[in-house]
């Protein structure tokens, strides 16, 4: 059998029109926009002027801890009574006892916002236990 090559040539506009509505969907598309609520408080922390208060939650634990956010923006992270396996973690050294069970947690790169700090801390808490 022998192929001939006629070329090549421009799909009919009603083709390139019924495969246009079959790929794209017959309406045009709509953005949609994240909800703009910020991370503490979709975890439910709740905010008294410049303090926060809630739990840093984790599929292993939560821990109770509240946050003092400073005029210029910086903010100090608080944690409630550190399970063993954050004590066993290579960041013990990065909390600083502040009386009462509290520790205060100092962190090399500061958080650029509150919710930031609590999801650094989280990630923190995570890997003490699956270590």
């Amino acid at each position: 059998m022998r192929v001939k090559n006629l070329g090549s040539r421009p799909a009919p506009a009603s083709l390139l029109q019924l495969f246009g509505n079959v790929m794209r969907g017959q309406r045009p598309s709509t953005t949609v926009e994240r909800r703009q609520i910020p991370y503490w408080q979709e975890l439910g922390w709740r905010r008294n002027g410049n303090i926060y208060e809630g739990a840093y939650q984790t599929p292993y634990a939560a821990f109770q801890g509240w946050i003092e956010q400073e005029l210029s923006g910086r903010a100090s992270f608080y944690l409630y009574q550190p399970s063993d396996e954050i004590r066993r973690h290579s960041h013990w050294t990065c909390f600083q006892h502040r009386g009462n069970d509290w520790y205060l947690i100092h962190m090399a790169k500061e958080p650029r916002d509150v919710g930031s700090g609590i999801i650094t801390i989280e990630r923190l808490i995570t890997e003490a236990y699956q270590q």
